[in-house]
């Protein structure tokens, strides 16, 4: 099936996910052999198209869509999906912006019921994504930066292109990407709509401009247990995206840490507690010895550091270590005591 969008995707999953059938007649159905263009009235010209034929117009169509869309270009949806019974009704909408002239592209994915998610990226300097997880929110609060919306994460060798490919469906790639057979209606006006059955059983639709370039889509699927929709619209032209502030902004890598010392005691406790079974078993079931015990949770933790957000630190006390981590925004300690006690190794909060 053509994917459309990204929420197309989510379409697609969703009808599987619910175990939508497609009726018989719309699974199997599809447009008959090639024949001349027919008049159908005096405005429109109706032709059938074999996948070939489709697949040759379609190239002409992602043609004058990349040609359209040099300046930018702007791609609105609006998605919903209705399968009571299974995974339940929703909707949502899309909006993709892209400027190839400064490299920017921002794309904006919202549910009903369940937010939004905003990303932007710029050619050469990396991808800044909207913060929204929890575990996010309540570690932003921790560090003092409530006012921070995005996360950036770095990439200089990010291309536009790319990007655009991985995240988003330009209009001149979904018009290369449709070749099933299909029926052509061309109006008076220049403009034409092409619409299909897919090898899914959805009823899809596109709609060209005059100059051929591709202005819009409507992709409907039913089934036993439900049905989906998408329509999706392309305007062209020059484009204005806006990236976010630097003080709506914080390093993915920093915002990483800062939800890593939100559980900064687990952390610590896990660190004692795998320590103290390794010098356990080091012991082979003989008395632990007080400078092992302190070898080999001392080389646990320079383990643990080499990849660990959370900064662990070892000290020498009577009968062991004590392993403990400050949290660098609230300055809270946290420290446990593994110390050796016979054929035993204990392990207490400090």
């Amino acid at each position: 099936m053509p994917v459309l969008t990204r929420p197309a995707v989510l379409l697609a999953a969703a009808s599987v996910a619910a175990g939508l059938i497609v009726a018989p007649s719309a699974a199997h159905a599809s447009p008959q052999s090639p024949v001349a263009a027919t008049a159908s009235g005096a405005a429109d010209t109706t032709t059938t198209l074999s996948a070939a034929e489709m697949a040759a117009a379609m190239k002409q169509v992602a043609a004058a869509s990349t040609t359209a869309g040099a300046g930018g270009w702007r791609a609105d949806q609006k998605y919903a999906v209705d399968a009571p019974g299974t995974i339940g009704s929703f909707s949502g909408t899309s909006t993709t912006v892209v400027d190839p002239i400064k490299g920017l592209f921002t794309d904006t994915f919202t549910t009903a019921g369940y937010g939004s998610v905003t990303t932007f990226a710029a050619a050469g300097r990396g991808v800044y994504e909207s913060v929204g997880d929890p575990e996010q929110v309540a570690a932003l609060k921790m560090m003092k930066r409530t006012a921070v919306k995005y996360a950036f994460t770095a990439d200089p060798k990010l291309t536009l292109a790319a990007h655009v490919a991985e995240n988003a469906q330009s209009p001149q790639s979904v018009a290369a990407e449709f070749t099933d057979a299909a029926t052509r209606v061309a109006h008076a006006d220049g403009t034409a709509d092409y619409t299909a059955v897919d090898q899914e059983g959805a009823f899809v639709t596109l709609n060209v401009d005059a100059t051929g370039a591709l202005t819009g889509a409507h992709a409907e699927l039913e089934g036993e247990d439900g049905a989906s929709e998408v329509t999706l619209a392309y305007a062209y032209g020059p484009q204005a995206v806006t990236l976010p502030a630097a003080s709506a902004t914080i390093g993915s890598a920093a915002l990483a840490t800062g939800v890593a010392y939100l559980s900064m005691d687990a952390v610590v406790r896990t660190v004692a507690n795998s320590g103290a079974t390794a010098a356990r078993k080091a012991a082979k079931g003989k008395k632990v010895k007080v400078t092992a015990l302190r070898t080999v949770i001392r080389k646990n933790v320079t383990a643990h550091n080499r990849s660990a957000a959370v900064a662990v630190k070892v000290s020498n006390v009577t009968g062991g270590v004590k392993v403990q981590a400050t949290n660098p925004w609230t300055r809270k300690t946290t420290a446990y005591t593994v110390k050796a006690s016979g054929t035993k190794v204990v392990v207490k909060k400090a």
